[in-house]
């Protein structure tokens, strides 16, 4: 990759530091990264095509100013390290967030090897993500902004990430230290964009970091958390127009005129707002 690679990442996240394969680069480029490039499935609720070359990811993240899904996060926040010289890698995750059963291996996450550490980062989780990277060592409670987060390991599913719910702590997906190999992230890629089963072609997401906590969407419902007063701001937006307006004012996602009529043919398969 060249300069003008890592020139147009940083100005879409507002990075104006000198990068280093070091620490501080590495939290700041995650929490950087979340704060400006929205996790969000439009493209896939739409039933358009996610493509995970680099030539696609830099038009669509960085060029277009979109967001995306794990694979295309993270598969970006990759090219991103390993251009920096951080020694990192892809790995799958089984997905047990608000399911009965863990789903498949069709969630990406990195792993980067540093200070002696091995660290979990995942720009591309949604609402439930964590901020800053995370050390791999199990038993440790790791606040982010008064969230909760720790990781356990188990014979069963190797390594489960856990976040505070209350009294209790929810697991919300896990993964063995295995790298895949590139086809089989263009699986689970292909299984998560394409099966008329899953998720994200029945419903839209969203997700924003903000430095007071985040913005979410699920379907209808907009929602602005700020996690140190603990209050939420909520809003239901049932018009397509207005709802065009709170993606980009909201999330960050600015749709062009294609994107807008595409959004409008899919728009009344929302399930109904309070649902």
């Amino acid at each position: 990759m060249t300069d003008s690679f890592l020139e147009r990442y940083f100005e879409r996240i507002g990075y104006t530091q000198s990068p280093k394969a070091d620490m501080q680069t590495l939290q700041d480029l995650h929490l950087l990264h979340l704060q400006n490039i929205p996790y969000e499935n439009v493209e896939v609720f739409c039933h358009q095509p996610v493509k995970l070359d680099r030539e696609s990811l830099v038009k669509k993240l960085l060029l277009r100013r979109r967001g995306g899904y794990c694979f295309e996060q993270n598969g970006l926040f990759l090219m991103v390290l390993t251009e920096l010289g951080f020694k990192c890698r892809a790995n799958l995750a089984r997905v047990h967030r608000n399911r009965p059963e863990p789903g498949g291996r069709t969630h990406q996450v990195n792993l980067v090897e540093l200070e002696g550490q091995t660290w979990l980062c995942d720009v591309g989780f949604g609402g439930s993500g964590f901020r800053q990277p995370l050390r791999l060592q199990t038993g440790v409670e790791n606040e982010q902004l008064g969230e909760r987060y720790r990781l356990e390991e188990r014979e069963v599913h190797g390594f489960y990430l856990l976040r505070q719910s209350g009294d209790t702590w929810q697991p919300l997906y896990t993964f063995n230290i295995e790298q895949p190999l590139p086809v089989d992230i263009e699986i689970g890629n292909f299984y998560a964009s394409n099966c008329p089963d899953y998720v994200f072609r029945k419903t839209i997401m969203g997700t924003r970091m903000t430095a007071k906590g985040r913005v979410t969407l699920l379907d209808h419902t907009f929602k602005c958390f700020d996690l140190a007063k603990d209050t939420v701001e909520t809003a239901v937006v049932t018009d397509v127009a207005s709802y065009i307006v709170h993606l980009r004012e909201q999330l960050g996602v600015d749709l062009n005129a294609t994107e807008q009529a595409r959004l409008g043919d899919y728009f009344d398969r929302l399930a109904p707002a309070g649902t």
